[in-house]
This record gives C-alpha cells, structure tokens and sequence, in this order.
C-alpha cells in the first residue's frame, strides 16, 4: 500500500499575526475578531487596500476610505471616532450635529467613505471603521487624519527700517502647504492694499510648490510707516513692522541710541566703582 503525505504551508505574511483574540493582517494593518466563534478566525469578508493615514490641508475636505472585499447582503459598517468613542455613522446614516459629517457608499467599488467638509485641526485624529458580518464576527480598521495648518513666514527681522525715497520690498513665503493658496492678501494696518498702485504698491505672487508673494512699494515715504501683514487663504498670517526713516525720524533715532548707550556706559562705570 502506498502512502500519500500532503503538506500544508501558511504564510504568516499572507494571511496575518495571531495575538490573543484577535487576528491583524499584516497588509492593511485590519483588525480580526470573530465574536461568534471564539477562536476561530472567519475571513471572508475582509477590507482592500486603502491608505492608513490621510493627510489633509485646512478647510479641505477629508475622505477616509473602508473598501470591502466579498461583501454579503447581512453585514453593517458604523464609523467610529477614536478619541471619544463617538459613533460617526451607521450604515449611510450620520450621528452627527456637524453638518461637515457624510457617509458615501460607493456600491460598485464597495467602498465606504467617511467625509469631513472643511476640516479643522480639532478633526485630526484616529477614525475606526467596524465591520459586523452575517456570522456575527466584527473587523475593524484604523484611518490616522493629519489635518496640516499652513504658515506665513516674512523674510527678515521683525522690524523694517528703510531710508525715505528707497524701495520698500518685503518677501512672504508660505511653509507646511499641501495646496497653492487662493489667494494672497497684503495689509497696511488692517488695510488691504493688493490694488494700491496709485501708491506706488505692486504685488508678485508666484504659486506652486512652494509658495511665494512679495510686496513692493517704490519711493517710501512716511505714510508707508505700519503693520504690514502677509494673509494667504487657509494660512497663518505673518506680520512685520516698518519704519520709513526721513531726516526728523532719523535723528530722534540717534538720539535715542545715545542717551540708551550713555545709560549703558554709567551703569558699567558705576559697577567698577
């Protein structure tokens, strides 16, 4: 009589890691617990290929993505917001006084996509979408939402000196942007004066990677002295103070300097005593 050995190989990579009781696949990071059946692992409804972490600039929309794979007519999916337990949605409806808050359901792709309209950085967090299947088992998985604050940043010191009748040039860049702003608006004070070309003012703004705006304003003069401000879309504005310098403002300059370094100088005189 013959004898047939048959060998059954398991790839741990493949399938996942078993912990305790639950089972984590090692590609999509997806959470197996089968409530049902104790230690048995039930996997054939299981989740696609979906990023784990979405990162979103402010006032965009977020879409957070759960794709399921050999979907039966008896499963639920609710999202779940992490850091309070909040119940987001259940099936296609929302639990939610945030009017931001939808859920589509994409039928031929199978996907189930948490949206957030305009998101605040108050948004960021861990989002879990859960799955019951028609066998009573649950799957889970987790979505990170990075929610990024663009800044504005003034080339310079925090103070602009500059002589009557030269050129005023201030260079606002825009740091941590995941988009090309709307729009960059300069102000004078709490004036905005993008279109001030009768005052000698002319704007550059150059979009792309990295964004950037720079203000002109030819022959200074003391009207010109203020806050000025860089405020792209979306974006932390950035300020800088400049002082246009005529013969007056120069000399009252110098005599402040004076008597600030004769103060200096008597109370190191007077230490050495």
């Amino acid at each position: 009589m013959k004898m047939h050995c048959v060998v059954f190989v398991l790839s741990v990579s493949s399938v996942g890691i078993l912990s305790g009781s639950a089972l984590r696949d090692s590609r999509t990071g997806s959470m197996f617990r089968d409530s049902k059946h104790g230690s048995g692992y039930g996997v054939k409804t299981h989740f696609g290929q979906a990023p784990n972490v979405t990162k979103v600039q402010v006032d965009s929309p977020a879409f957070l993505h759960c794709p399921i794979v050999d979907l039966t007519d008896d499963i639920q999916v609710s999202w779940v917001r992490r850091r309070d337990w909040h119940i987001m949605s259940h099936e296609e409806q929302t639990f939610s006084s945030d009017d931001r808050v939808q859920v589509k359901h994409q039928q031929e792709e199978k996907d189930w996509v948490l949206q957030i309209k305009f998101v605040q950085q108050r948004d960021s967090g861990l989002y879990e979408c859960q799955v019951t299947t028609d066998d009573g088992s649950v799957i889970s998985r987790q979505v990170q939402l990075d929610v990024v604050t663009p800044e504005a940043l003034i080339l310079g010191k925090e103070e602009y000196h500059i002589q009557q009748g030269s050129l005023i040039s201030l260079i606002c860049i825009l740091e941590n942007s995941l988009l090309p702003p709307d729009y960059v608006f300069w102000y004078q004070n709490d004036k905005m004066i993008n279109f001030d070309s009768n005052r000698g003012v002319s704007v550059q703004t150059t979009t792309g990677r990295k964004t950037s705006s720079k203000l002109n304003i030819k022959s200074a003069r003391p009207e010109h002295s203020g806050n000025y401000t860089c405020k792209p879309s979306s974006a932390v504005p950035a300020s800088i103070q400049v002082f246009v310098l005529g013969d007056q403002t120069q000399a009252v300059i110098n005599s402040a300097l004076v008597l600030r370094y004769s103060q200096i100088l008597l109370f190191v005189l007077a230490s050495l005593r």
